[in-house]
């Protein structure tokens, strides 16, 4: 089991190595996009498009509300005349 224990170690070392590593990147990346939004004098409205078609985790998790609510509700049959 040593080997695994070794391993493992590595695997949440380089997790935490990778977290760190991705908010660095990640303050890095805002930082240039908010001096070029002050250089461009860009507005919350030039974004309006681009921002709307984003779904949100709410309207995600109202989807899979309404799809389960629908698998147990029962459905209408029709009754067919002969």
């Amino acid at each position: 089991m040593g080997r695994i224990d070794e391993i493992i170690a590595k695997q949440k070392a380089l997790a935490e190595e990778l977290e760190l590593a991705k908010q660095q990147e990640r303050d890095a990346v805002l930082k240039d996009i908010k001096e070029k939004i002050k250089m461009f004098d860009f507005k919350a409205s030039d974004f309006k498009g681009v921002l709307k078609s984003r779904v949100t985790q709410k309207q995600v998790e109202d989807f899979l509300k309404r799809k389960e609510a629908a698998k147990i509700k029962p459905k209408a049959t029709s009754k067919k005349s002969s």
